[in-house]
């Protein structure tokens, strides 16, 4: 049961909360204007309506609904997506009001429901430490088993920060397979999150890039390593013959094995042995081998300016990097004298910098130096005259200084600017219901509800005991940051850094790395080019083995490599010869698929590469990267979010487990179809060749008649 919301002298029944709510869906107007009307009036009974208001907060019943996420013990019904986020933002950007001293913090961190209470009370925007403690501890509890606690502590997290969306995300792996449902009101809220807080965006754009660009190189240098190796004795075999001077078959053939591997464990990466080996095979490679192999080279080349980008996404983390100085991170932080202080010295020197005078304003507000915050918001109307925000934000701190009459000034300009802002309309009905102009208020707040009634709905749950209902600061919208962004310098300081999870790789060294890979690659063409005229080697026309023409063994018209020589040099006869050639072949062939099978069934796109089909593997790896970067545990290279020792469910297992089921599906199917073609071209070859065999045996039968 909750009292009626009316004015004390209306004695009304109490009715049901679930009647109330169908009435606000049935009247939301005219039923949001009644609850300010009536919770405003017990506060001024024995006041005079007057413009010098020190507190634009309304009173409410002393009866508040209970605070969202209080209790956690069990999984309740997700609130609306739109809600949510607008909650969100409205929370995270709400003034302080004056707490009761009667309203303590716990004294623990036991039970996270006394503390999503004691913030309600408090009517603090938001607890990020706690948030980040409880969250860690539903993780833990996950581990151990226990699910409710561990549900209880995430979800409690969720309402301590409504900014952070990693509790989100993993109550929406925790419940996609038991409660899909909710698992996608969750993912709702975090896309309506995404669509508002520059930072996500940030994070979300930054990792995209570098993920994207990881998986495009990862499959590209596997694909041409696996490549290299299939290929490892038409590489090798010129070493070989030059090794047999001096050592040898069996010591030549160790020997060139060894200059195969030394490039890749000398420290030279994996990147640059590669290239080399692929611009040595050149003379020798198919036409979709070599694109493949200027793929990766492109890739390589375009790093320094990928890695250039990066430095401009890690611009707005950096506290000392004009021109954001870390104030994107101001949205949801705790006052600080310190972080105060900095961002007034920053302002006085750079007083046409509007995010940093909007930085200053934001954080003078939650520290309650009043006279800062206006004059901070001031020069942001003078630089962005066409920010509403700033104008919203503005009335809100002349609000609180008594100054209704300038307050109500700014809304009326900001909702000019915005007719869509739906803040501004509930700031200034809320004005207008404490200076008793309840026409000016109905309008103003019907405004609100027709834009966003949700937020208004929202915003208006959270009054607790104390009957003090804050009012609405906004902070910047994400195109703000994106515009500054784009047009942001570069600091000297900031030239040349790189992730934390790319700096172990030789591959993110810049423009020497890829310089060093064009010059590696240029000499190594030239090499092949060189050595393929020297010496050019072909296929052994029965076992399909490399022969040169030092060690090839003419038979008429085909050429056979030393076993297949001897094989055919014991036989009595010609056509037992091709007898047992043929069954050399056979079994050669037959190993080979043996080995390709189980390598393809252990590498994704190993077999697809093996039959010439190397787009197809390099796109297969490049998923298999993918997947794995998502794997939990696996850091993000991009991190605004300070990382947690325990790994998170952000991404579903069984969403893990199908996309590597379906790549590795692919791969496999895609080996057996071009199998299953190669073992056709083979039956029809020996067809023919059979077919001349039996002819020419009865011409030597009809001569010797």
């Amino acid at each position: 049961m909750r009292p009626w919301l009316d004015h004390p002298n209306n004695k009304r029944p109490r009715v049901p909360a679930e009647a109330e709510r169908a009435h606000a869906r049935a009247f939301s107007p005219l039923l949001a204007l009644a609850l300010f009307v009536a919770s405003a009036l017990p506060a001024h009974a024995q006041t005079a309506p007057t413009d010098a208001s020190p507190d634009p907060t309304i009173a409410m019943s002393p009866q508040a609904p209970t605070p969202p996420g209080a209790t956690t013990e069990s999984v309740a019904p997700a609130p609306r997506p739109r809600a949510r986020a607008d909650a969100a933002r409205a929370t995270a950007s709400a003034p302080h009001a004056p707490a009761p001293a009667s309203v303590s913090a716990p004294t623990d961190l036991r039970h996270v429901s006394e503390w999503v209470a004691f913030q309600a009370a408090r009517h603090l925007t938001s607890l990020p430490t706690e948030a980040r403690v409880f969250y860690r501890r539903g993780l833990m509890a996950r581990q151990t088993g226990q699910v409710e606690e561990a549900l209880a502590d995430v979800r409690g997290a969720a309402e301590l920060d409504p900014t952070f969306v990693e509790p989100h995300l993993t109550l929406a792996a925790w419940l996609l397979t038991s409660e899909p449902s909710q698992a996608l009101q969750q993912y709702a809220v975090v896309v309506e999150l995404l669509r508002q807080n520059f930072n996500l965006q940030l994070g979300l754009a930054a990792n995209a890039f570098l993920i994207g660009i990881q998986a495009l190189f990862v499959g590209l240098l596997l694909a041409c390593m696996i490549l290299v190796w299939l290929r490892r004795d038409e590489l090798t075999h010129a070493w070989r013959e030059r090794l047999s001077k001096f050592a040898s078959g069996f010591g030549a053939r160790w020997w060139a094995t060894a200059v195969f591997a030394l490039p890749f464990v000398a420290g030279f990466g994996l990147t640059l042995p590669t290239l080399g080996f692929l611009g040595y095979l050149w003379p020798n490679l198919r036409v979709r081998e070599r694109v493949l192999g200027v793929l990766l080279l492109v890739t390589v080349l375009a790093m320094p300016p990928a890695l250039q980008l990066v430095e401009r996404f890690s611009l707005p983390l950096h506290e000392q990097a004009a021109p954001f100085y870390d104030v994107p991170q101001l949205e949801s932080a705790a006052w600080s004298e310190s972080r105060e202080s900095r961002l007034s010295q920053i302002a006085a020197k750079q007083p046409a910098n509007g995010i940093v005078q909007f930085g200053l304003a934001w954080t003078a507000r939650r520290g309650s130096h009043l006279d800062v915050a206006e004059r901070a918001y001031r020069e942001v109307t003078r630089i962005w005259p066409r920010d509403d925000r700033a104008f919203n934000n503005l009335g809100n701190v002349l609000a609180m200084s008594g100054r209704n009459d300038e307050a109500l000034a700014a809304y009326a300009t900001a909702v000019q600017i915005n007719p869509a802002n739906a803040g501004a309309y509930f700031n200034a009905a809320q004005l207008h219901t404490q200076r008793f102009e309840y026409a000016a208020a109905t309008e103003a707040l019907s405004r609100a509800s027709a834009l966003n009634f949700e937020l208004v709905r929202t915003y208006q749950a959270q009054a607790t005991t104390d009957g003090l209902l804050p009012l609405i600061d906004e902070w910047l919208t994400p195109d703000v940051f994106w515009r500054t962004l784009r047009t942001a310098p570069i600091p000297t300081e900031m030239v040349g850094a790189v992730p934390v999870a790319l700096r172990r790789n030789v591959e993110a060294a810049g423009w020497p790395f890829s310089l060093a890979a064009l010059l590696v690659v240029a000499l190594s063409v030239a090499a092949g080019v060189w050595q393929h005229r020297r010496l050019h080697l072909r296929v052994c026309s029965n076992c399909d083995g490399i022969v040169c023409r030092r060690c090839a063994e003419r038979r008429r018209e085909l050429a056979l490599c030393p076993t297949c020589a001897g094989i055919e040099s014991r036989a009595e006869t010609a056509e037992f010869g091709r007898v047992l050639l043929q069954r050399h072949r056979h079994d050669r062939l037959r190993q080979r698929r043996l080995v390709q099978t189980a390598l393809a069934a252990l590498v994704p796109g190993y077999g697809l590469i093996a039959h010439r089909r190397v787009f197809s593997a390099a796109f297969l790896l490049s998923l298999s990267w993918l997947v794995l970067l998502a794997w939990p545990g696996t850091p993000v290279p991009f991190a605004i979010e300070p990382r947690l020792t325990l790994p998170g469910d952000e991404v579903p297992s069984v969403v893990l487990w199908g996309g590597m089921a379906i790549v590795y599906a692919a791969s496999l199917l895609g080996y057996l179809h071009q199998s299953e073609k190669a073992r056709a071209r083979e039956a029809s070859l020996q067809g023919t060749t059979r077919g001349r065999v039996t002819q020419s045996t009865r011409r030597v039968l009809h001569t010797a008649a």
